[in-house]
């Protein structure tokens, strides 16, 4: 979904994030998805277990590994925008590329310091450079500039798309993993409702008795499914004071898709999972039986989606730099 109202001050966008990789780091979050722990602080995400981590996050990075040697090659100079504490970063550089990565939460650097300072995979490791800067300020060359999870923060898409055109080396390659929150739709939050249901009656849901023994079970559904849809659309319980940040969602998947294929050659478009990065998380259990099941539901979730039968919940995307000016 697309927010068409007044953009945020930069200034309220970094405190938000500042505020929630504090509260992460005093609860023990480690950002490295090779040295990363449990970390109970997450009620429902994947941040909860390293095992979820590397699931989600891990296959995620592996997209952005696989896709820059498949596009452009090794040893690139790269330019990680909005990198966050750098989960996917740190791996990125861990496969031999020179990476600028660039946030404008101070909180996130910090993080990111710390877990490049505590870097134990130094064989092959390119160079690593972190600075709290915004995208606007940027200057240099890069072969390739990376999103992850940061364009749909940007309320000035075309502006943010067209700079980084200008950033490019001659056929330089932009890569990003987006939200697609439009294409998710109520019959995706019924199965994820489902799901949750089952899990529930069985012990392993982190919420009891979600299934009540009530009069009016359709109706139960209905407002439950609601309530998943809007978590899922909006990033945040139903409940929940704030989002992410101020200008989440400022620009929707099919606006960002749009904008990128007019300053950019589209190579490749695949679609991102549909639900398992606010459910694995959701899980108890003993690690036994929640790893089988992290298993079962991400493979039903790539399957689903490959399918058809769920829709995704966020996109991929690689384009090449086109070097005729529109």
């Amino acid at each position: 979904m697309s927010k068409k109202n007044k953009s945020t001050p930069i200034e309220e966008e970094a405190a938000a994030f500042d505020k929630r990789m504090t509260e992460r780091s005093s609860a023990g979050f480690i950002p490295d998805l090779r040295d990363a722990v449990k970390c109970d602080y997450f009620y429902k995400s994947f941040f909860r277990d390293p095992y979820f981590m590397k699931l989600y996050q891990g296959q995620m990075t592996d997209l952005f590994v696989n896709g820059l040697e498949k596009h452009k090659g090794k040893k690139l100079t790269i330019l990680d925008v909005g990198c966050g504490p750098g989960l996917s970063t740190l791996e990125i550089a861990r496969n031999g590329h020179n990476v600028t990565a660039i946030d404008i939460s101070e909180k996130s650097i910090e993080l990111a310091k710390k877990a490049l300072a505590n870097n134990r995979y130094k064989k092959n490791f390119g160079l690593l450079n972190y600075q709290v800067l915004p995208f606007e300020e940027v200057k240099g060359k890069f072969d390739a500039i990376i999103f992850s999870g940061a364009l749909h923060h940007f309320p000035n898409l075309k502006d943010v798309v067209k700079k980084s055109v200008t950033l490019l080396n001659k056929d330089g390659i932009l890569l990003c993993y987006e939200p697609w929150h439009e294409k998710w739709r109520k019959q995706d939050a019924a199965q994820v409702a489902l799901f949750r249901m089952i899990l529930s009656i069985t012990g392993f849901w982190y919420e009891k008795n979600l299934f009540k023994n009530t009069k009016n079970k359709p109706k139960m559904f209905d407002e439950y499914v609601d309530d998943i849809h809007l978590e899922y659309v909006s990033e945040k319980d139903k409940n929940e004071p704030d989002g992410q940040s101020p200008n989440d969602n400022a620009a929707s998947g099919d606006e960002i898709i749009k904008c990128l294929n007019k300053y950019f050659v589209q190579k490749e478009l695949k679609s991102g999972f549909s639900f398992i990065y606010r459910f694995l998380g959701g899980m108890r259990g003993s690690d036994e039986i929640l790893h089988r099941l992290a298993d079962l539901f991400t493979v039903y979730d790539q399957y689903a989606v490959e399918n058809g039968w769920m829709n995704s919940n966020a996109f991929f995307y690689i384009g090449t730099k086109n070097n005729i000016q529109k």
